[in-house]
């Protein structure tokens, strides 16, 4: 399959999920208009409560149908949810489209970026009370609940109920071959650059994989923007602005991969799925998601291979966005608002959350269920990812984001890399069209 996104939110249909799941969510009807169901005895029909998912890994998806097909059981009777299969790939279509028309399912499925984003614009419902009661502010890892804090209101539209970090896949067997070791402990810039020097012999293998199609660019570099210092967009209340200058040095080591030192291939704008080349030993270093490990395992390849930390520079980051639950704003007309948020609770509680977590190869956002064995155990390298977590660092809150990233921010860099502007150009650009978007937002 040719490698569009080659990130958790579209690698859906290497998993091998069916259309047909993605079908049933982009064709779901709402609920009617409910009354408040009292019990089966007293004659009142149950509560439908629609629970659009995104979860696609075999093990996420079994956990997160078992916590459903639990919840009806124990509480059928009065509420009963409806498990709706969607896809990374297809969600943003489809949730515009849903608000839209009115027609959203309860609790959906998503990432604190999103959350925001349509909260802010009225899709969601504002759960801060809810959530302030409910004992999920003591529960939940603080640099999770933070990102699900609305920047322009401080309204929380979300639950984050679980999260990833960005880890680096590395072929042991060549590094040893090199006489490196695995820097399991960390590294930094001044170590990845050599030695992904030395682990390039093109065109047998390149030091590193990239997919740098316009909409992966960013997933793939952001990390090393931060890591300069740059907040890329920042900012709090009204006061938000572009801060690519910093990020000078990360994007001109990138050029640098790809045009002085041929690290990167210069097919890596070609969108080839270059995870499953990264198994077959076409390139040393792979970046990708902690979630990628089970990917990675089932291509058997012919050499060990580890992860490890992204290096680091100025400040030790990696990409971390919290996977979140939302209640939409249409359940308000359809009574369900208090049946949609029992529902929410039951999935994130420990025992659900980190079921499907842990399926998902992600970890859970409850500061209790991260100490669960299996998130700390030197298997699979879970220890590894867990002490990048507190390094984890989501896209801009505001909801100006996705908009920036999308249209400026990605398909631009991809020109700076193929050389149609220059690095001093580009940082003009995002500075000034990206004060124009940010300034619409803020009006």
């Amino acid at each position: 399959m040719k490698e569009t996104r080659l990130s958790r939110r579209n690698f859906l249909q290497m998993a091998g999920l069916s259309a047909a799941g993605v079908a049933l969510a982009a064709c779901a009807a709402p609920v009617a208009p409910q009354e408040a169901a009292g019990d089966a005895e007293g004659g009142a029909e149950p509560q439908t409560v629609q629970f659009y998912t995104l979860v696609w890994q075999p093990g996420a998806v079994e956990a997160t149908q078992a916590a459903i097909d639990n919840w009806n059981a124990e509480h059928g009777s009065r509420i009963t949810a409806e498990y709706i299969q969607g896809g990374w790939g297809q969600a943003r279509d489809y949730l515009t489209t849903s608000i839209a028309g009115g027609v959203t399912p309860e609790i959906v499925h998503g990432i604190t970026a999103w959350a925001n984003e349509y909260g802010t614009q009225g899709g969601y419902l504002d759960l801060t009370e809810l959530i302030n009661n409910s004992g999920l502010v003591e529960t939940t890892h603080p640099k999770a609940l933070d990102a699900a804090v609305s920047p322009l209101d401080g309204k929380i539209f979300s639950v984050p109920w679980c999260w990833e970090v960005g880890t680096m896949y590395v072929n042991a067997d060549r590094f040893q071959e090199a006489g490196f070791e695995l820097p399991l402990d960390g590294w930094t810039w001044d170590d990845f650059i050599p030695a992904a020097k030395e682990l390039t012999s093109p065109p047998e293998y390149y030091g590193l994989a990239a997919n740098l199609t316009a909409t992966q660019t960013t997933e793939d570099i952001i990390a090393w923007m931060w890591q300069t210092g740059a907040e890329v967009m920042g900012g709090s209340g009204q006061n938000w602005e572009i801060d690519v200058q910093p990020a000078r040095e990360a994007l001109q080591l990138w050029h640098d991969m790809l045009w002085v030192d041929d690290i990167l291939s210069q097919e890596s704008f070609g969108g080839s799925n270059t995870l499953e080349a990264f198994g077959l030993g076409i390139y040393t270093m792979r970046q990708t998601g902690c979630w990628a490990r089970r990917i990675v395992m089932e291509a058997e390849p012919e050499f060990e291979w580890h992860m490890v930390p992204l290096p680091h520079y100025k400040r030790h980051a990696n990409s971390s966005e919290p996977q979140t639950w939302s209640v939409a704003t249409d359940a308000t007309a359809r009574g369900t608002v208090d049946a949609a948020w029992e529902v929410t609770l039951w999935l994130s509680n420990d025992e659900n959350s980190s079921a499907i977590a842990y399926g998902d190869w992600l970890f859970p956002t409850s500061i209790k269920a991260m100490e669960d064995p299996r998130f700390t155990t030197t298997e699979h390298a879970w220890d590894v990812a867990l002490r990048e977590v507190e390094h984890g660092v989501g896209y801009p809150k505001h909801p100006a984001w996705a908009e920036f990233d999308d249209r400026l921010l990605g398909p631009n860099i991809q020109k700076y890399l193929q050389n149609e502007m220059t690095l001093d150009e580009l940082i003009d650009l995002l500075e000034v069209e990206g004060t124009k978007i940010l300034q619409e937002y803020q009006a």
